[in-house]
């Protein structure tokens, strides 16, 4: 039996772990973490972007996703988005938001039910990067660092499809997957006034871009949108533990 065999049994008869070091990690990671939020400021808002000409036009020309749960339907991605993170500092805060839209259709005809679903979740997340210090009565201003991602689901299921019927539905699924999926980013700037302790309402614009990549054995189609895209925002901040306690 070699040395390291032999203190790892005798590890292992005490009921001890051969590498202790590994049970400290998470207790490590969770003290540092408590550290960092009681040293932070919390916040949450609204983001709201008002409907535009671009949005009409972009129905008129059938250019949604036909399942109403895309990128552009606005519902994954509503017209007034909710949004929460920390203030670690007056030069960087970080929040994160959560879209998701899912349609689902299940019908019966003579016993055979099909049922078919759609679906995407979207998460975000964006740095604000403070552009000097808070004072009373004066805007404060950041830059916008964002991204986010649209990760879909689509399936079309039925007891009455034959091996060959599924395997065609399971293709067609795999394409529509492919058009309601993609991923982007945001840069910008914005700023935000005061209106009372804890309240604020600001104002950001940004340049949005979105791509979705859909690739098949011998096809692949990539699309991208950039567009700049002004916004509303209704901010609450939470003092810090320590300010509390003064």
């Amino acid at each position: 039996m070699g040395v390291f065999e032999a203190r790892q049994l005798q590890s292992l008869n005490s009921h001890e772990s051969p590498y202790p070091i590994a049970g400290y990690v998470p207790a490590v990671l969770l003290l540092w973490t408590i550290a960092i939020a009681h040293a932070a400021t919390p916040f949450g808002g609204v983001e709201w972007h008002p409907l535009s000409r671009a949005d009409l036009a972009w129905v008129e020309e059938s250019r949604t996703s036909g399942v109403a749960v895309g990128e552009f339907d606005g519902t994954a991605r509503p017209d007034l988005e909710a949004f929460g993170g920390l203030w670690f500092n007056d030069q960087l805060g970080l929040s994160a938001g959560l879209g998701m839209a899912r349609l689902q259709n299940t019908t019966e005809l003579d016993s055979v039910i099909r049922q078919r679903h759609w679906g995407v979740v979207r998460p975000s997340i964006d740095a604000r990067i403070g552009l000097g210090q808070r004072r009373e009565q004066v805007p404060f201003a950041w830059l916008l660092v964002g991204a986010h991602g649209d990760i879909p689901s689509a399936r079309d299921v039925s007891v009455g499809y034959t091996p060959k019927e599924q395997k065609a539905a399971d293709e067609i699924a795999y394409v529509e997957r492919g058009k309601l999926g993609g991923f982007g980013g945001r840069l910008g700037i914005g700023a935000e006034y005061d209106l009372r302790p804890g309240l604020a309402l600001g104002a950001q614009y940004a340049i949005e871009w979105h791509r979705g990549v859909w690739r098949s054995d011998d096809l692949a189609i990539a699309s991208q949108w950039v567009a700049g895209e002004a916004s509303l925002l209704l901010m609450f901040r939470w003092p810090k533990a320590s300010d509390s306690e003064d």
